[in-house]
């Protein structure tokens, strides 16, 4: 274990794992590699899923859950198009993503903490429910 430690730790702090690209919102338009879309997504949403359970927030997090609903609404559409789409199914898992999306942004907007925990938790689930269908 040590020894696979010892490897691994010099390829992470170089960042030879994972991906390195950090997208904004004016990147997401020109996406054209689905794991870079899915990539985009998750920088802004992962973080915020780790919240979801915290019955209080600060204006820091608000910003943050706004952030990550303007980034969702973004993608979420994208994923419906020609080049991204396996069809009704995983169009209708972008349309749930879409209305969570909504459903976070509103709730951040009016720092309810009750809503947006559940706005969080609802996100999570459309993306899980997606994965575990189509990944």
């Amino acid at each position: 274990m040590r020894r696979v430690l010892a490897l691994a730790l010099p390829l992470v702090a170089a960042g030879c794992l994972g991906p390195k690209t950090v997208f904004t919102d004016a990147d997401v338009p020109k996406l054209t590699k689905f794991d870079d879309l899915m990539w985009a997504q998750a920088q802004s949403s992962d973080p915020q899923f780790k919240k979801r359970n915290r019955t209080s927030f600060t204006d820091e997090d608000y910003a943050a859950f706004s952030a990550t609903a303007q980034r969702l609404k973004l993608t979420a559409p994208r994923l419906k198009e020609a080049a991204f789409s396996k069809g009704e199914e995983w169009n209708k898992f972008a349309d749930d993503l879409a209305l969570h999306a909504g459903e976070l942004g509103d709730a951040a907007a009016a720092k309810d903490a009750g809503k947006s925990a559940a706005a969080l938790t609802a996100t999570r689930a459309a993306c899980k429910g997606c994965h575990s269908k189509f990944k």
